[in-house]
């Protein structure tokens, strides 16, 4: 992430392209509380990019659980 994007507000299908799923599963996230941070407006959800590069990141496993 360049320094620009650092305070950018993401959508919900920009999120969902970034991460290479389907904008449903990112709405569905956000109503089970499992996906990234989230800002809330009104009906209007935007993400920060930054939060959500951390939420990768937090999102690496290195070992398979047994």
């Amino acid at each position: 992430m360049t320094e620009n994007q650092r305070g950018l507000l993401l959508t919900t299908e920009e999120v969902a392209t970034r991460l290479r799923v389907n904008p449903c599963t990112v709405r569905r996230w956000r109503l089970d509380d499992v996906g990234p941070m989230f800002l809330e407006v009104g009906n209007i959800y935007r993400y920060l990019a930054d939060e959500l590069e951390a939420w990768i990141a937090g999102s690496v496993r290195t070992s398979l659980a047994s």
